[in-house]
């Protein structure tokens, strides 16, 4: 099961024809049935998704999606729509009120041997494993999941919805209901006041012996590799791919959807606005790659 124990499927089925109508656009090609929504990257026969501008759908073979109107006659079904971000949201606003979503929260599950102080927040649909602390004030919401031997310092928050908003048609925000989890690995370090976004379709990843200093913000759907370092005030936007054994330096700022390779530095302060090498070290603003004899 993917996600919150809320996983992304429908309380029961709708057709692609009838979610069109209800959100006055045009469904190109076969009226499938639609009972989940799902990551692009993922989509499954019943499931529906998105294609913004420029990205390729030729991997998918069934189900349907938001796209451009030129999309159509792929395979998949297209509802067309000219920002197919708004209009999937549109529709999770639709779909979340008839039929709903199947929501599933079990009790949370918290091994024996982990240390949570009173004050914490401990939501259902939690899991802790053996030897994690969790510190006073900290809140971990429904769908987290953090290994063993993790320590999770005073006041950070895990699994709070992340800041996803498109505008509608008269300019005002509306926001992405986010359906995705957070799941930590073992030896995570998590600081003082951080806080680790969960998900939207997806879910943030955060893998072992990753060490995160206090104050930082880690967006919906990052993915941090093994071993990475990150220092305090760092902010990393939306669905970052960040290496193995990454130096993460405090005070910088890095634009979502990109890629930080394995090994790779990012300085103090740096603000990083484009993919980084495996093993470069960048700095500044814009952030460049040190040359070697200013590394």
């Amino acid at each position: 099961m993917r996600g919150l124990g809320m996983a992304f499927r429908l309380k029961q089925a709708v057709s692609g024809r009838w979610l069109s109508e209800r959100l006055g656009l045009e469904l190109l090609g076969e009226d499938r049935a639609i009972r989940a929504l799902c990551p692009l990257y993922d989509l499954e026969a019943d499931g529906l998704s998105f294609a913004l501008p420029g990205r390729s759908i030729e991997h998918l073979k069934s189900g349907t999606i938001f796209g451009l109107r030129e999309l159509g006659g792929n395979g998949v079904s297209v509802i067309s729509a000219a920002a197919p971000r708004l209009e999937f949201i549109r529709a999770q606003h639709l779909l979340q009120q008839n039929p709903g979503f199947e929501i599933r929260v079990p009790p949370a599950q918290v091994d024996p041997s982990a240390s949570i102080a009173p004050s914490a927040v401990i939501e259902d649909g939690v899991s802790i494993g053996e030897g994690t602390v969790v510190g006073p004030r900290a809140v971990i919401r429904t769908g987290t999941r953090i290994g063993r031997h993790c320590e999770i310092q005073a006041g950070a928050v895990i699994g709070e919805a992340g800041f996803g908003f498109e505008r509608d048609a008269e300019l005002r925000p509306l926001r992405m209901i986010h359906l995705g989890a957070v799941h930590i690995g073992d030896h995570v370090l998590v600081g003082a006041n951080t806080c680790i976004a969960r998900g939207a379709l997806d879910d943030t990843v955060i893998e072992d012996y990753v060490k995160i200093n206090n104050l930082v913000h880690v967006a919906h759907n990052c993915h941090i590799g093994r071993g990475t370092i990150i220092g305090a005030c760092a902010d990393l936007c939306g669905s970052l791919r960040i290496g193995a054994n990454c130096w993460i330096a405090p005070n910088c700022s890095i634009r979502q959807k990109l890629e930080i390779g394995e090994g790779a530095t990012v300085g103090i302060g740096a603000v990083v606005v484009k993919d980084v090498e495996p093993g470069a070290m960048v700095y500044g603003n814009p952030a460049r790659r040190a040359t070697p004899r200013e590394g």
